[in-house]
Formats: structure tokens, C-alpha cells, sequence
């Protein structure tokens, strides 16, 4: 027999394709997924072919701690290189981003030690660095830090980021096991601690009463 206490069903499934005044369409369809797949690859290619003799993925950019006392100790990728940073390397303001050195006007250094990596990361971009004259038909030589034409003909476009910030991983040493190490309780060491932690209090208040006893004796037998 049914159970006649309980909600009788009512279960309709229109779905609403279409927005109206009543409801928005809830249904979402992704048909063009390969095409926009394909088109995206299109555009990376197309802007690859841009920028060329330029690195794909934009300018160089520094190493900073991320925010907060939770992450501060990772390294990511930050938005430009400080002016502080430009001059120790001697590199112009102005001329840095010509040469692929994103600028960061706002960032100021906190610290000394990231500031030479900075600037160290800076050097070895220059020292790799080869760059294009503005004219090419120019009857004389490069000047100034134009790469000459053996090397302009040896360049190749660069695909990924620039330097990518390289994350340390902990090197764990292995050792062989002594009998020291066997012989360690380490659980029960931790109980032991935590319960010494915790009956601080109560133990130093008899500690206190067995002394006024042992002083009230003496006076009695005294």
C-alpha cells in the first residue's frame, strides 16, 4: 500500500533554455569548445609571428615573496623591476622596456638580499640579450648595444616565459637507522611533554602545600 504521509510527488524538469521576463536560461552549452581551441591557437601563432625577433611571452620580470605572513616565504613572478634595481645594474628607465625589462615605478625594496638577485637576474639577462637595430638598412655598424649580424642571424625566438622563477625543492638526505633512533619513543615523548604542559599549575600548588607541611611539622616537633 503507499504511504499516503508523504509528499505527493511533483517533480517537473522544464528547463529554461532561453532567458525571459520570468527566468534566466540556465541551461549553458559549450558546441564551439574545438573552435575556440583552435582559434586561440591561431592568435598565439599570429602574435608569435608579431613580435618576432621578441620573446612570445612578454617581458622579463622579477622574483618576489608573495603577501602575507602565510606565503611570504614562496617566490613568484612580480610586475617590473625596481628603479633602485635598474641603476645598480646600469640600465636606463627609459630604455629598459625597449629592451624587453618590465618596470615597476611603485614597488620599492625592503630587502637587500632580493634586491641582488634582482639586480644578478638582471645582469645575466644582459649578458644573453641580443638586440635588433631600429633600422636595418643602416649603411655603418650596430652602435651602442646593437647585437652585430652574425649574431642577429643566430638568434632565435624565445617560447615561454623569460628566466622563469625556479622554485626551490627540499633535498631530503637519507641516513641509516641507528639503534639511538630505534630506541627513541617518540609518541610516548610527546604525551609525556604535553601532560607536563599541562599539570604545570596544579603540581606547583602541591608542591607549595607538602612545603607548608613539612614546615608546619617541624615547628610542631620543635
Amino acid at each position: 500500500m503507499p504511504n499516503f504521509r508523504l509528499q505527493i510527488p511533483n517533480a517537473h524538469f522544464h528547463k529554461h533554455w532561453h532567458d525571459s521576463a520570468s527566468h534566466k536560461g540556465r541551461v549553458v552549452t559549450w558546441f564551439n569548445q574545438a573552435a575556440r581551441k583552435h582559434r586561440r591557437r591561431e592568435a598565439r601563432l599570429a602574435k608569435a609571428q608579431r613580435v618576432f625577433p621578441r620573446p612570445v611571452n612578454g617581458l622579463l620580470r622579477p622574483v618576489v615573496h608573495c603577501q602575507t605572513i602565510r606565503y611570504n616565504t614562496k617566490k613568484r613572478a612580480g610586475k617590473g623591476f625596481t628603479l633602485e634595481e635598474l641603476k645598480d645594474a646600469k640600465i636606463n628607465k627609459r630604455e629598459a622596456r625597449s629592451i624587453g625589462i618590465s618596470v615597476d615605478f611603485r614597488r620599492k625594496n625592503r630587502s637587500e638580499e632580493s634586491k641582488r638577485e634582482n639586480v644578478s637576474r638582471l645582469e645575466q639577462y644582459k649578458a644573453n640579450l641580443i638586440v635588433f637595430p631600429k633600422k636595418s638598412n643602416r649603411k655603418k655598424g650596430p652602435t651602442g648595444i646593437d647585437a652585430s649580424k652574425d649574431e642577429q642571424a643566430k638568434a632565435e625566438q624565445y617560447i615561454g616565459d623569460v628566466m622563469p622563477v625556479v622554485k626551490d625543492k627540499p633535498a631530503v638526505v637519507p641516513y641509516k637507522i641507528t639503534d639511538a633512533d630505534k630506541s627513541k619513543k617518540v609518541f610516548y615523548t610527546l604525551r609525556v611533554a604535553r601532560t607536563d604542559a599541562k599539570l604545570v599549575g596544579k603540581r606547583e600548588v602541591r608542591r607549595k602545600k607538602a612545603a607548608e607541611a613539612e614546615a608546619e611539622k617541624k615547628k610542631q616537633t620543635v
